[in-house]
């Protein structure tokens, strides 16, 4: 319960100072999905911004899960809907399973990079990321996993580019071993919730 109780504190202060970017979210905890298998999730991102697309996710080794994101955002100011492609890569170093070196709770590393296709130009991001999530198995079986993710990012638009540090926070709920429920907040200058439903295909 400590261990929960510092994770959700953590987690609280980085939300306070820190922003991110990005119409996926992040939707995922620092645990994998194991190798050779593959997810299929629906995503729907709304707020200040809408969007709507596909997360494919595979297990590349037992602790290293690979994703290929595909979809749309919605254009501000009347603007049309954008193309939005990312890929994004996960190693899960520390985990509080025994197979895997204990820790206080699970722990990934990883690197992205994000694509979108403006009317007028486009946008990149390229970056690296730090996952933390803790399991909570519920009295019906189902887990709950409260998790966050701290991102760090060169992001390019318009011929500029900018360092940027990012942050999301959110949980995710097993129902079975077939799927998984997300929800989660995205601070930013839109400030948006992200849903997910994660099928097993695989």
């Amino acid at each position: 319960m400590k261990k929960t109780i510092s994770l959700l504190v953590v987690t609280f202060f980085l939300m306070s100072s820190l922003v991110t970017a990005g119409g996926f979210g992040s939707l995922t905890t620092a645990t994998t999905t194991g190798i050779r298998n593959g997810n299929f999730m629906g995503i729907l991102g709304t707020g200040d911004i809408t969007t709507f697309g596909g997360i494919f996710t595979y297990g590349m080794s037992e602790n290293t899960d690979g994703r290929v994101k595909l979809g749309l955002i919605d254009g501000k100011g009347g603007a049309d809907a954008t193309l939005m492609f990312a890929v994004d890569f996960k190693y899960n170093f520390i985990s509080i399973d025994s197979s895997l070196q204990n820790g206080p709770f699970d722990m990934a590393l990883g690197g992205f990079f994000e694509y979108y296709d403006g009317d007028v130009s486009s946008t990149w991001s390229i970056g690296g990321q730090y996952i933390g999530s803790y399991p909570l198995t519920m009295s019906n079986n189902s887990i709950l996993s409260p998790y966050g993710r701290l991102g760090v990012r060169l992001q390019s638009f318009n011929s500029n580019s900018d360092l940027e540090i990012g942050f999301n926070a959110g949980v995710k709920w097993e129902l079975n071993d077939n799927i998984d429920l997300f929800g989660e907040l995205e601070l930013d200058d839109s400030d948006n919730f992200f849903f997910g439903i994660d099928f097993r295909v695989l």
